[in-house]
């Protein structure tokens, strides 16, 4: 699928480069109302965000997390079943595994979902790095707190997702990574705009011909949580569209819940639909909804 050209990235740090800031790497890519990505959700999770109060980060989508289940999780067979449903349906589409508990749970499914033909990236912490397979079909997102690079040598990762704040983003600006790869920049919210250590609108510009009609994150996107529930974002985990336990990928994408979310532009919510600039700034409504508890929240826009 052809990408559209980011507006403000592509920055080199050395050897590495960043390739987005603050947004999922697929915000530009032009929408065409289908399926095209699913993020497997496999476990409760160890990271250093718990759902239980704030998961600060602007890549938690993509990241690992500590969730709340609301039932038994979903064996791995329940997750390769609805792979399949997925590469019948989304031919090229773009598979994401976080969220695991043990690592080999995430790359036996990684294995699996790149030997279906699938292009595959699976998220794993810095501790579980030594752990990944050098010869794979799949792609490593090495995810590392910014305070822990300079512990990291050479790694047996294909990209960088840095969580960093703000003004750590700065810094990194300034080092020389060694890394060859690219980077991911996930930068950390606070609770509220009143905390807000920076202008949020310097890091939302985006070009996607494509918003006028559709959201930029979760158009073509769903995500499946531990326990099996289809959801349009991994972090807007109520919003409940579907479950693979009792239905199939193809029924839950007929359902016009999920094809609102899919929608959701700027248009919908208010004030946004009167600014001039509601179809070149990415949001996260995740992050809005945990400040606000409004999906149509506005929380972190300054004007």
């Amino acid at each position: 699928m052809e990408k559209a050209k980011a507006l403000t990235y592509e920055i080199p740090i050395g050897e590495a480069r960043i390739t987005t800031v603050s947004k999922p790497p697929w915000v530009t890519t032009p929408h065409r109302g289908s399926l095209e990505r699913m993020i497997l959700m496999i476990g409760e999770g160890k990271g250093m965000f718990s759902e239980s109060s704030f998961i600060p980060r602007s890549l938690g989508c993509i990241g690992n997390n500590k969730l709340i289940l609301y039932r038994d999780p979903v064996p791995l067979k329940t997750f390769k079943r609805v792979i399949d449903e997925f590469r019948s349906i989304a031919r090229g589409g773009e598979v994401y595994i976080t969220n695991y508990d043990d690592i080999e749970d995430a790359i036996e499914l990684a294995e699996y979902a790149a030997s279906r033909g699938a292009e595959t990236y699976v998220t794993v912490a810095v501790e579980d790095w030594d752990r990944i397979p050098k010869e794979r079909k799949f792609k490593v997102i090495g995810e590392v707190l910014f305070s822990e690079l300079d512990e990291v040598g050479d790694s047996n990762v294909d990209t960088l997702l840095i969580l960093a704040t703000y003004p750590q983003y700065k810094e990194l600006l300034k080092k020389k990574l060694e890394f060859r790869g690219e980077v991911w920049v996930d930068i950390l919210y606070p609770g509220s705009l009143k905390l807000m250590e920076f202008n949020p609108l310097e890091l939302r510009k985006v070009i996607n011909p494509t918003s006028v009609v559709y959201n930029n994150c979760m158009a073509g996107l769903i995500a499946i949580t531990p326990e099996g529930f289809v959801v349009p974002c991994p972090l807007l985990r109520k919003f409940i569209v579907g479950d693979i336990t009792r239905e199939n990928l193809r029924t839950i994408l007929r359902k016009q819940r999920l094809k609102k979310f899919w929608k959701l532009t700027k248009d919908a919510i208010s004030p946004c639909k009167t600014c001039s600039l509601r179809y070149i700034c990415h949001d996260c409504r995740a992050l809005e909804y945990q400040a606000s508890g409004d999906i149509l929240g506005i929380e972190f826009c300054p004007l």
